[in-house]
């Protein structure tokens, strides 16, 4: 059988079990997951264990099951799943146990007013002991489940201001934590940000204790911590989890999707993404609205190409039971990731133009304990690239070494507010051997101040209207820009030693994040062109709205083409079933190339394109065609 880590495919199903679910595997089958199997012959399935509200939809002994049971729904997933051979994983909530708290306050992670989070369990006290540990393994050893994908971890982990937890944070770090006069910490305080830092280390305690405990009862159980080591913790891998995974917003999805994947592939282990398969929008209106196949397929490529595996969240009827004509629904997205698989699965992208996601700066900058939110500006200057037909790439402060360095024409640090004196003395050393960077903020500007002296800007920074002048046109915002900038130049270049630096004084990504504009992109992508000149790797000329992603796998050059057509990222759409396709009378691709490849085609259609090689310019000039998703051009 293989592992749950190494699918490139997967179903999750969930419908956190609560105090109504008094019937639950009433309607759970046999036929019912055999039928899910055959449609759509996933490498793995996920079904509901255990959700925020704390219920076991299980008739566990380890646990709080829920009230009432009508069969052993859990024992026939993992009955069916076993006959064909396929990994069962479960949906486990953990930090967020509402049940948990209700039989054990001692439990609870104590609010900064003093009362106890009737949601959030402390990672301090006795819940990894007294539930977590023995009902996974509870799973592992009495249900033979392969896996777990334990949601509700690092972003519903909440700071524990119980006394006792205070004491020993300021025995260890001979700070006091003081509250102000309005009975709130100075959350900008050194010892308030000291806290937090406690805090986060005691998390990563925290999984470490409970990963290596399950591991030691059932070494082949696998375990993922939802969104562990992702954009919500930029930092290295510390842990012995056994693979990376996260569920992207179910809305403004592909732009999600695009995001996430480029952090995920950083860390170096088996990770996978997963699309929630209708949209959801938090609020009282919400509707459960089933996405269409081509949505799904876009998001799947926005993964894949990346070398990720993708998996499709719907959710489960409160006995548990899953309706079927949602399943049929998907058949045609998991055609389309298998038939990209062969080419896509493992494969390891890169670019030339890397964005700088700094943990060091989200630190200091957030006063959550890690990062669901605040990092626009970052996702702005990702999506900026991307929607300039460029390829992109996350860099991380750990990733951020002289080898990666070296293969990136452009780095771009966006908005940054601090910046460590390791961070910023490697990034002059890359601009200073030749490198180009892009600074973007007031605020990230004056930490390079030392070295923009001819910038004549002056004042505070505040939200304002500005005219930036581009070519022969003016860019309109409304952004976060100093009181005085010379001849309204918010943008400027200059030499630094061998390698240029471009500051950008104003939150332009952070704008573009939330409010994209051709004109910002369009002056963006020319600066990204001045910089680099002719030094990119792959340069694409056609209709804009085309994501370009460049991976390598088994000695070939990937492209990915993914088509970005059509109103995606609208808040208010709830579904939609139609991508544009784009004509191939305008779409070509040129590749540096030292020699003529002995191959090119466009997979997974298996057909030669239309190319050619000039051995005087070193360079391969591919016409692919049309493009209506996805399309990838193999050059080997």
């Amino acid at each position: 059988m293989k592992k749950r880590s190494e699918g490139f495919f997967g179903l999750h199903f969930d419908f956190h079990a609560g105090a109504d679910c008094v019937e639950v595997g009433k309607n759970v089958t046999h036929e019912m997951v055999r039928e899910i199997i055959e449609t759509l012959k996933p490498d793995y399935i996920q079904c509901d264990c255990k959700g925020h509200a704390g219920y076991s939809s299980y008739q566990t002994k380890a646990g709080n099951p829920a009230p009432g049971f009508v069969g052993d729904q859990l024992r026939i997933w993992r009955d069916v799943t076993k006959e064909y051979g396929i990994p069962l994983t479960v949906h486990y909530s953990g930090v967020w146990d509402m049940k948990a708290l209700e039989l054990r306050p001692e439990w609870a992670a104590i609010n900064e007013d003093g009362s106890p989070n009737k949601n959030m369990t402390s990672t301090f006290k006795g819940y990894a002991d007294g539930l977590l540990i023995p009902q996974l393994a509870e799973l592992a050893l009495e249900y033979e489940i392969d896996a777990v994908w334990v949601d509700g971890e690092c972003w519903a982990t909440v700071p524990d201001f119980d006394a006792e937890v205070i004491s020993a944070f300021e025995k260890e770090s001979g700070q006091k934590l003081v509250k102000g006069q309005n009975g709130k910490y100075d959350r900008q305080s050194a010892e308030y940000r000291g806290f937090l830092d406690f805090c986060r280390k005691r998390f990563f305690e925290y999984l470490s204790h409970y990963v290596n405990e399950v591991h030691a009862k059932a070494p082949n159980f696998e375990i993922a911590s939802n969104w562990a080591f992702s954009s919500h913790i930029p930092a290295p891998v510390c842990v012995d989890v056994d693979y990376l995974s996260g569920d992207f917003t179910p809305v403004d999805s592909y732009n999600g999707a695009r995001f996430e994947a480029r952090v995920l592939c950083e860390q170096g282990m088996p990770w996978d993404l997963m699309a929630w398969g209708f949209f959801h929008d938090f609020t009282p209106k919400n509707v459960h609205s089933i996405k269409g196949a081509a949505a799904l397929c876009r998001e799947a490529a926005g993964v894949i190409s990346t070398g990720g595996g993708f998996q499709v969240y719907n959710t489960q009827n409160r006995d548990g039971s899953v309706r079927l004509w949602e399943v049929g629904e998907l058949a045609e997205t998991a055609k389309f990731v298998r038939e990209r698989e062969p080419f896509l699965k493992g494969a390891a992208p890169f670019s030339d133009i890397g964005v700088l996601y700094s943990d060091f700066d989200m630190k200091n900058r957030c006063d959550t304990l890690f990062y669901p939110r605040g990092n626009d500006n970052v996702k702005g200057a990702v999506k900026a690239v991307l929607d300039s037909s460029r390829t992109c790439a996350v860099l991380m402060d750990h990733t951020l070494n002289g080898d990666r360095l070296k293969e990136t024409n452009i780095v771009i640090v966006p908005e940054l507010r601090f910046i460590s004196g390791e961070i910023k003395a490697k990034l002059l050393e890359y601009a200073a051997n030749g490198g180009n960077l892009i600074i973007s903020g007031h605020e990230c500007c004056g930490l390079f101040g030392e070295v923009l002296k001819n910038a004549e800007i002056s004042g505070e920074a505040k939200e304002r209207a500005i005219s930036v002048p581009f070519k022969s046109r003016f860019v309109n915002q409304y952004a976060k820009a100093p009181d005085a900038v010379s001849n309204q130049a918010y943008v400027k270049k200059m030499k630094y030693k061998t390698g240029n630096i471009a500051a950008i004084y104003y939150n332009i990504f952070e704008v573009y994040h939330n409010a994209p504009d051709f004109y910002a992109k369009n002056m963006l992508s020319g600066l990204i062109g001045e910089l680099s000149g002719d030094r990119f790797l792959v340069e694409y000329k056609g209709p804009g709205a085309v994501d370009i992603v460049t991976a390598k796998k088994d000695g070939r050059l990937l492209i990915s083409l993914i088509n970005t057509s059509g109103i995606y990222s609208e808040s208010k759409l709830r579904a939609y079933d139609e991508i544009p396709p784009l004509s191939g009378d305008g779409i070509e691709i040129t590749v540096k190339a030292d020699k003529e490849p002995a191959e090119v085609s466009l997979q997974p259609e298996n057909k030669t394109p239309e190319y050619a090689y000039d051995p005087i310019s070193k360079k391969l000039t591919v016409k692919p065609g049309s493009l209506h998703i996805h399309s990838i051009i193999s050059i080997g």
